[in-house]
């Protein structure tokens, strides 16, 4: 990897935490916003090189694997709650940051070691990016699951007399 592409990935990696650390509103039709960005630059700034042989397939699906695995885990452990106008919102936490920053580890960890083993895994840049666009999507569709059940939850206030019937409307 470049010195250019090892700041990219810690400028993303930086990027992502900090949207970890601050409260957002649970996005319907735009969930996946994050993960395609990440995705998009990691095929067509990084470029995805196949791998050669068994071991190297090995290593990047377990990569891959890895990836939804750690989701779906932070997808779990995000808080989400409603606030008083209805909204539900999300926020990050110490333990969803440290699995970001896992995962980014354990891809480093896994190159070196298949550097020095001599298995050609085609890891780089981009595969790197698409793993955490794998893992950012996994999280944004449980996080989304997670906000809908909530939201079924809260009954809806009955009216008073001479109040209209309360709506429900999707949120976006």
């Amino acid at each position: 990897m470049s010195p250019i592409e090892i700041v990219a990935i810690i400028a993303m990696t930086g990027y992502a935490i900090y949207l970890q650390t601050v409260v957002s509103v649970v996005a319907t039709n735009a969930r996946f916003k994050l993960a395609i960005i990440y995705g998009l630059v990691g095929l067509v700034v990084g470029g995805f090189a196949l791998p050669h042989g068994v071991a190297g397939y090995g290593l990047l699906i377990a990569g891959l694997v890895l990836s939804a695995v750690v989701g779906v885990v932070r997808g779990y452990r995000t808080e989400i709650w409603m606030e008083p106008d209805g909204r539900i919102v999300r926020k990050g936490n110490l333990v969803t940051i440290l699995l970001f920053v896992g995962l980014v580890a354990a891809k480093f960890v896994m190159g070196v070691l298949a550097y020095f083993e001599g298995i050609q895994d085609g890891a780089g840049f981009g595969e790197i990016m698409v793993m955490i666009a794998i893992m950012v999507a996994f999280q944004a569709e449980i996080v989304f699951r997670r906000a809908q059940k909530l939201a079924r939850s809260v009954p809806l206030p009955r009216p008073t007399s001479g109040e209209a019937t309360p709506q429900v409307t999707a949120r976006s």
